[in-house]
């Protein structure tokens, strides 16, 4: 959530950044601005009648103890009392409808997200390793993977629908591979594994993510105040709801893991195969840390999701993503797209997002600073792998000619063997 100081102080310097994000209408930040101009003088009124009524109770106090008629001081109390009551009622609302409004406000983007309007303005800013070459005409990772009698997607879909699936095999046991291989890595750098639940409730949820925005996307349990997580990343901000920090306390660094659940209504592309599917098991790192080291920490997240790409040998691209492109909470957002030698095409495999404390303010995370100041954390989070997305990487393009599929090398101690 957007500080409201900085609506109430920088209007100008607000809007402009919004105005960034070419199809946001800037025109809710007056909206906001004028709400708040009556929240703040029914305030000023509610606040002048609460002093009214202690003086009035105070000088009836006085004439009791001097034996004097209070009737009609008591009388007046009552009155203000009732026009107190109603104050609140008329400031509570609207301050509700003030907050809802400056919820739906985006993030304030750095300054250095490039500019466009949609992905195509998205920057490539480096790659690792080459385009696999191959001597025979690549598969893709359906062709693999019904060669190979690694998944049955037919038969789940008459048990569950479109975009479920039966893995089998050594696709099993690959995806095993890749949680042991990434955990064991993050664990070392100092990420602490964390399984969250599968389900929030409405008001959890809500604090993570514009529910407005997020609720086509994912599923909620019918008869229930519950929805079915779309990413760890949702359940481990609300992991620190409402504390508060001291600066040694910080960071607090996690990688959480959990199945992710995601309607994709409407979405036509990707209907084969596993690459887009309605669930899937991810590590989602997620970093608390103090407002100073957040980008620090942006690099970090992108460069540990990098590591794990390069550990598996798998050529890809990070892209930073334009102001047309990026979500309303992210404040800066690196994607690595992996390269597809079935589709030829790079695909998103990770998305990495500094949030800064537009988060941290809905949630009301902070810390105590150096100076025993109040201060809302920053909060972070990306893509350590989604395993589906990742073993197709895999799949494609550390295929051989006869559909089997050579190991990366890291992977080997796991799995015992090095073709599947």
């Amino acid at each position: 959530m957007i500080d409201i100081k900085l609506l109430r102080e920088q209007r100008d310097e607000l809007v402009k950044n919004l105005q960034k994000r070419q199809d946001y209408d800037v025109t809710v930040v007056d909206k906001v601005l004028s709400l708040d101009s009556s929240w703040r003088s029914l305030k000023s009124e509610l606040d002048s009648l609460k002093a009214q009524k202690n003086k009035e109770s105070k000088a009836i106090a006085e004439v009791k103890k001097k034996g004097g008629d209070v009737q009609a001081q008591l009388g007046k109390v009552k009155e203000i009392a009732q026009a107190i009551e109603k104050k609140d009622e008329e400031l509570s609302s609207l301050e509700t409808e003030r907050n809802e409004l400056l919820l739906s406000i985006p993030n304030m983007l750095d300054e250095a997200v490039p500019l466009g309007a949609d992905d195509e303005a998205n920057l490539v800013v480096r790659t690792f390793g080459e385009k696999p070459q191959f001597s025979f005409k690549a598969r893709n990772h359906q062709e693999i993977c019904e060669l190979k009698g690694w998944y049955d997607l037919d038969t789940a879909a008459k048990a569950s629908g479109a975009r479920f699936y039966y893995l089998k095999g050594d696709l099993v046991m690959l995806e095993l591979a890749l949680y042991q291989f990434v955990l064991q890595k993050l664990s070392k750098k100092g990420y602490l594994p964390v399984e969250v639940p599968p389900m929030l409730h409405r008001e959890a949820i809500g604090k993570s993510v514009c529910l407005a925005d997020f609720e086509e996307v994912i599923y909620k349990i019918e008869d229930e105040d519950l929805y079915m997580v779309g990413t760890s990343e949702h359940a481990l901000a609300v992991l620190h709801d409402s504390q508060t920090f001291t600066h040694k306390d910080l960071p607090l660094k996690y990688a959480g893991l959990s199945p992710c659940f995601r309607k994709e209504a409407g979405v036509t592309k990707d209907s084969k195969g596993i690459f887009r599917v309605h669930n899937f098991n991810k590590i989602e790192q997620f970093v608390f840390s103090k407002p100073e080291e957040s980008d620090k920490f942006h690099e970090e997240i992108t460069k540990n999701a990098e590591e794990i790409f390069q550990d598996l040998d798998l050529h890809y691209q990070i892209v930073d993503i334009c102001s047309g492109d990026i979500g309303n909470f992210a404040s800066r957002k690196f994607d690595l797209e992996a390269w597809l030698p079935g589709q030829e095409k790079y695909r998103e495999m990770v998305s990495a997002s500094n949030y800064r404390d537009y988060g941290a303010r809905r949630l009301n995370v902070r810390f105590q600073n150096e100076k025993g100041e109040l201060e809302y954390v920053h909060t972070l989070n990306s893509t350590a792998i989604a395993l589906t997305r990742c073993m197709i990487a895999i799949l494609e393009q550390h295929q051989l000619e006869d559909g089997s599929v050579k190991v990366p090398k890291v992977l080997v101690p796991f799995l015992g063997k090095e073709v599947l």
